[in-house]
């Protein structure tokens, strides 16, 4: 008898990851006869897990029973399995870790098995050594390919007007972490972004094997010899290259004994900013503190010195993406508290339909929800700046959204809460996908 199951309806092992969305599977038969079948955990104590359901209108379950036809098949969905009543979830920490049990109803005989993976963004400070190194090798890898510059030149000063101080600095950056995210995944499928929680002590993150600690009085970074970061080089255009990392701590912080970063909000305040996008994501200033591109975001960069503290520079050291991943996790966490979702919500986000691509003023185009966002899109030239690195945004073998020229709305509903076509297939493993009032 063959029995199998195809994640994301794909018979492709690229496609075998999940996160807390919904997603749509089929079970199919080679099998003359009618086959009932019951799926589920197979390994319920160990890695990933997953609910099941007969649809995405139907409530999670822990397993599921069908009869597949003669020679035919039955959709049905799964996701990532998170506790609504201990807010826990059960992601995976290793690649295909996650194990569905295919049994015969009534006899209970194995038919089959399918191995995945419940792939979703971290905390950086409690990853496994495994989930670590993996993470650095493919970050690794990339700068060496040549492809991670590509993304600090997207980030130059030139380029700030396009990306800080407006509404669409929040969607912007959640486009630009998927665009790395997706290319360290082509090279490890089971990597995901790690998140620096700057509010915390994070010693397992600064460290020699992890993201460094200043080694000189200079604040040159130093990594053990095993740190595949070792022999790192900093390559910013027009800056210079060829040089190591600088990150030296300003303040007296050290990020790991004591609070992380000079943030004024930790995680609770951050959320209570304001329940409309607008008030929550403003630029702040001097007359006007409120607002995460402010503060936590602006302070957690400006708490070292080197790199990292300039715009221009920031991204030459990995621990930008860290640092972004946590701000674009409150966010997310935001979205969710608030029920945010909802790109046609102006309280989700206050700039409906498309900019006016001869006003050059903060209210311009690349602000509006039908924008495309550059440099996706291969605009340069004012209002857009001069060049436009990089290329459209990486295609995911998990699904053909939000396709080479992402808009500002497809950053918005990032789970396909509302829009369920809409899910980019990346979740944190503190925030959960919420279904008619349940935690999935």
């Amino acid at each position: 008898m063959s029995v199998k199951i195809l994640i994301n309806n794909n018979d492709d092992p690229k496609a075998d990851y999940i996160t807390w969305c919904p997603t749509p599977c089929k079970i199919t038969s080679d099998e003359p006869n009618a086959v009932e079948v019951v799926l589920n955990n197979k390994n319920p104590n160990q890695g990933g897990q997953v609910v099941f359901f007969q649809n995405q209108m139907t409530q999670p379950a822990g397993s599921l029973q069908f009869i597949v036809p003669p020679n035919g098949s039955v959709d049905f969905h799964i996701a990532g399995k998170f506790d609504d009543q201990t807010g826990v979830g059960f992601p995976s920490v290793e690649d295909k870790d996650t194990i569905i049990g295919i049994t015969e109803a009534g006899t209970g005989n194995l038919l089959g098995e399918k191995a995945l993976m419940v792939r979703v963004r971290k905390n950086a400070n409690t990853l496994t050594i495994g989930e670590r190194d993996r993470f650095l090798d493919a970050i690794v890898d990339l700068n060496q390919a040549g492809a991670y510059v590509e993304l600090q030149n997207m980030h130059l000063s030139s380029n700030s007007r396009e990306i800080h101080g407006r509404s669409c600095f929040l969607p912007w950056h959640r486009s630009f972490l998927l665009d790395l995210e997706r290319k360290l995944q082509e090279i490890e499928p089971s990597v995901t972004l790690p998140y620096w929680k700057f509010d915390e002590p994070a010693p397992n993150v600064f460290r020699r094997d992890f993201m460094g600690v200043p080694g000189d009085a200079a604040g040159t970074v130093d990594f053990s010899g095993a740190n595949p970061m070792v022999n790192w080089r900093v390559e910013i255009l027009g800056v210079g290259s060829n040089r190591r990392i600088m990150r030296s701590y300003s303040g007296g912080i050290n990020p790991a004994l004591s609070r992380a970063a000079h943030v004024q909000n930790d995680e609770g305040q951050t959320l209570n900013l304001g329940d409309i996008f607008s008030v929550f994501s403003r630029r702040a200033t001097f007359l006007d503190p409120g607002g995460i591109e402010g503060d936590p975001h602006g302070s957690a960069h400006v708490s070292f010195g080197g790199e990292i503290s300039s715009i221009g520079t920031a991204p030459a050291d990995p621990l930008f993406f860290m640092l972004h991943c946590n701000v674009d996790r409150l966010w997310a966490k935001w979205q969710w508290v608030n029920e945010l979702f909802e790109p046609i919500n102006p309280d989700a986000y206050p700039n409906q339909g498309a900019g006016d691509p001869t006003n050059n003023s903060e209210i311009g185009i690349g602000n509006f929800t039908g924008d495309t966002m550059w440099p996706w899109n291969g605009v340069s030239g004012n209002p857009r700046p001069n060049h436009a690195p990089g290329g459209g945004l990486p295609t995911s073998p998990l699904t053909n959204v939000p396709g080479p020229q992402p808009k500002v709305e497809h950053m918005i509903d990032y789970q396909g809460q509302h829009s369920r076509d809409n899910n980019l297939h990346f979740s944190y493993e503190d925030v959960p996908y919420t279904f008619d009032n349940t935690i999935v």
